[in-house]
C-alpha cells in the first residue's frame, strides 16, 4: 500500500502563485469574472492566505483583482496576498517575484503551484498534482520535482497556429534535452510523462520547494541569445523546464482539464515568430547544441506537423525556423552559413 497523507495536510503544505496580466481587450467584467473562476472556490482546497496574486505592471488588473480579494475577505475572514509591481518585467519575472515572496513568508509550504489568472487553470485539477507530487517526492527523496498539469489538446484552447507552433517547441526543447544529457552520458527520464510529447508549455505548474528555490531565487538567469524583455516575457515555462532538467529535477505529467477556446489571453498576443524562433533559439543556445544540429532537430519534427499542410503555415514554419536559427548564428558568433532545409519527398 502506497503511503497516504490526507488531503487537509497536503492543502497546508501547498502554497500558490498566480500571475495576472489583462490586455486592454477584454472588458471589466469579463476580467474580474475570469479572476473569480480562479479565485472564488480556491479556499477549499488550499488556505487563502497560502496565494499570492502578481499582477504585472498592470493597474486596471490590480484594481479589479482587489475587489475580488475584498469581497473573498468579506466572506471568509481572510484573504489572498496581492502584489501589483508599476512595472510590466514579464510572466516569468512575476512568477519569481510571487514565489520568492511565498517562500519567505511561509517556510512550511513544501509545493508551490502556479496558475493563470484568467480562469484556464481549474482548482479542481490540483489535488492529483498534490498528489503526484507527494509520491514523486517520496521517490527521488527530495522536493527537486516539477509536475505539469498537462492539457489533452493544445489546439483547442489555443487554437490552430499556436497550438501547432507550441507542440513544435515542446518537441525540440525535448530532443534538444535529450541530445544534451546524451553527451554527458545521462538519459532524459520521461518515465512520468503521459506516453505523449510532454506539456512542457503548460503554464499549470507544481515546484517541489527545493526546485522553486533553486529556480526562482537561487539561479542567476542565462538570457544566452535573448533580451532581457523576451528572456522575461517569453520564458515562463520553456526556460523552468530545461533550466529544471539541468539541476536535476524530476518531472512529471498529471492531465488536466483546458478551455476549449480560451476567453482571452495575453500570451498568444505576442508575435508569435520572435517568441517560438526566439525560444527555440535560447533552447539550442542554453544546451549547447551546434548550428547543424539545431537545423536538424528542427526539420525532423516539420513532415509530421499538419501546419504545413497550408500556405500560410509554411510560411511561418519557414520563418520560425530562420529566425531561431540566425538568433543562434549570431549568439555563437558562427561564421557558418546556416543550412538550409532539404526539400520533403513530393509524395506520401
Amino acid at each position: 500500500m502506497h503511503s497516504w497523507v490526507d488531503q487537509s495536510k497536503l492543502a497546508h503544505m501547498t502554497g500558490m502563485v498566480i500571475p495576472a496580466y489583462f490586455s486592454s481587450k477584454p472588458p471589466d467584467d469579463m476580467v474580474r469574472q475570469l479572476l473569480w473562476v480562479t479565485l472564488g472556490d480556491a479556499h477549499h482546497y488550499l488556505p487563502l492566505q497560502n496565494i499570492w496574486v502578481v499582477v504585472d505592471g498592470d493597474a486596471r488588473t490590480a484594481a479589479l483583482a482587489e475587489q475580488v480579494r475584498e469581497r473573498l475577505l468579506q466572506e471568509h475572514g481572510v484573504s489572498f496576498h496581492l502584489l501589483s509591481p508599476p512595472e510590466n518585467r514579464g510572466k516569468l519575472w512575476a512568477k519569481k517575484e510571487g514565489i520568492t515572496t511565498l517562500l519567505d513568508a511561509k517556510p512550511s509550504i513544501e509545493y508551490i503551484v502556479i496558475r493563470d489568472g484568467d480562469g484556464d487553470h481549474l482548482i479542481s485539477d490540483l489535488p492529483p498534482l498534490l498528489r503526484a507530487a507527494d509520491h514523486l517526492t517520496r521517490v527521488a527523496g527530495d522536493s527537486k520535482v516539477i509536475l505539469i498539469g498537462s492539457r489533452r489538446s493544445r489546439h483547442g484552447p489555443l487554437g490552430w497556429v499556436r497550438g501547432e507552433l507550441e507542440t513544435l517547441l515542446d518537441k525540440i526543447t525535448l530532443d534538444a534535452l535529450v541530445h544534451h544529457m546524451a553527451r554527458k552520458g545521462q538519459a532524459l527520464d520521461l518515465s512520468y510523462s503521459l506516453g505523449q510529447v510532454p506539456d512542457l508549455s503548460s503554464g499549470y505548474k507544481l515546484y517541489g520547494r527545493e526546485m522553486a528555490q533553486y529556480l526562482f531565487v537561487e539561479h542567476q538567469p542565462k538570457m544566452m541569445c535573448l533580451s532581457p524583455h523576451d528572456y522575461w516575457h517569453y520564458g515562463p515555462e520553456t526556460v523552468t523546464i530545461v533550466e529544471g532538467v539541468l539541476a536535476g529535477a524530476l518531472i512529471g505529467e498529471i492531465p488536466r482539464s483546458a478551455w476549449d477556446r480560451q476567453p482571452t489571453t495575453a500570451f498568444g498576443e505576442f508575435p508569435y515568430v520572435p517568441l517560438y524562433g526566439g525560444l527555440l533559439a535560447w533552447v539550442y543556445a542554453r544546451l549547447d547544441i551546434p548550428l547543424d544540429v539545431a537545423a536538424q532537430l528542427y526539420d525532423n519534427q516539420v513532415p509530421t506537423m499538419l501546419l504545413r499542410t497550408t500556405d500560410e503555415g509554411r510560411r511561418i514554419l519557414a520563418a520560425v525556423r530562420e529566425h531561431a536559427l540566425q538568433t543562434l548564428k549570431t549568439c555563437l558568433n558562427s561564421p557558418e552559413p546556416t543550412p538550409e532545409s532539404r526539400p520533403m519527398l513530393p509524395f506520401l
